[in-house]
């Protein structure tokens, strides 16, 4: 606030008596502010007036920035920071992704560019994901023992892994696939699943290192990677098996000629192209599964996790796996991740 000369408008500070410009007495009072307005006959009082004006507008305008940019400012200091992209183990699927995406752009002459746009937009969608759901046969906890069992759990690895990554999701459901296998996966955005036989043949600790495994493939993006996978191998399947039918059709009736060798031509191409990828993809979703142990392990289940990788060695007998067989392969040798968590825990417990 402050105080003006009545007589010509002049500024006065808060404790003056009489005004500096024209000298006239200033009343008592409490601190006002009064209107602005340029006297009729006093040149002086009326360049002070105008200057003190913009003096006032200018600080106006100031404030008002001041107020926009902490009324615009979050309530959580960490939204400011924008989220890191996650690729960390997932760059050879955004890789073949593209390199997909540009190929049968190129080779449809772009035809297939607006084609894999959208599906790669309804792959994404909330939809698609309970459709996916729905056809697979995953459906909610729904049995009272169910949910007094799994949601107390799900809730504790869930508030625990936030310690290892404050960013995770936190719209991911549990969910049920009536499968006696021992089995857990992770799908899309928010799709956690556990197979049945996990309920009837494992313990409260071995649910936990199940579910903070993969929850592990959330908080590393491995789930969208895999999304766009799927819809670069869908064109790539539909396109392979064009191909080979009417490969097989040109071989059947013994056809020859120019068109017949471009076609199978192209058909090994392609085969070759979705062998290439199918070996980095696989190596890479390798490398996620050591990454989600990690995940598990940080975030203070790596003991429970073991023991259930332990459980499902223990009942699952399978013949030594060929060169191909290990390249094509998804996850690593159960035995390895063992290996590899229980020298981790032995380091963590040395350690303190």
């Amino acid at each position: 606030m402050a105080r003006f000369c009545e007589d010509c408008g002049a500024s006065v500070s808060v404790r003056a008596k009489f005004c500096n410009s024209c000298g006239q007495a200033i009343p008592l009072g409490s601190l006002t502010e009064q209107p602005i307005s340029i006297p009729a006959n006093n040149p002086k009082a009326k360049r002070q007036t105008i200057f003190r004006a913009i003096i006032l507008f200018i600080g106006a305008l100031q404030n008002r920035k001041k107020v926009k940019s902490h009324t615009a400012r979050p309530a959580n200091p960490k939204a400011e920071k924008a989220k890191p992209i996650r690729t960390k183990g997932n760059s050879a699927y955004v890789a073949w992704f593209l390199f997909y995406f540009f190929f049968f752009g190129v080779f449809t002459a772009g035809i297939a560019i607006p084609i894999y746009i959208v599906s790669v937009i309804l792959a994404f969608s909330k939809a698609a994901e309970k459709i996916w759901r729905n056809v697979t046969g995953i459906r909610p906890l729904r049995l009272k023992s169910e949910k007094a069992r799994l949601l107390p759990l799900f809730k504790e690895v869930y508030t625990g892994v936030f310690e290892a990554d404050s960013d995770l999701s936190k719209g991911i459901k549990l969910y049920i696939k009536e499968d006696m296998t021992i089995n857990a996966f992770a799908f899309g955005k928010s799709t956690l699943v556990l197979t049945r036989g996990c309920l009837e043949l494992l313990s409260d600790d071995c649910l936990k290192g199940l579910i903070a495994h993969e929850l592990g493939h959330f908080s590393h993006g491995d789930t969208k990677a895999v999304l766009l996978s799927s819809v670069s191998n869908f064109f790539m399947m539909n396109a392979i098996s064009k191909l080979t039918d009417r490969k097989n059709h040109y071989d059947s009736e013994n056809i020859t000629g120019i068109v017949p060798a471009i076609v199978k031509g192209i058909y090994r191409i392609f085969k070759a192209i979705e062998f290439i990828g199918e070996v980095f993809i696989k190596r890479t979703s390798r490398r996620n599964e050591y990454l989600a142990d990690e995940f598990a392990l940080k975030s203070g289940f790596g003991e429970d996790l073991t023991k259930v990788l332990i459980e499902i060695y223990s009942v699952s007998i399978s013949k030594p796996q060929s060169v191909m067989e290990q390249l094509k392969s998804t996850h690593p040798d159960i035995t390895l991740r063992i290996e590899r968590l229980e020298e981790s825990t032995t380091d963590i417990n040395a350690n303190t």
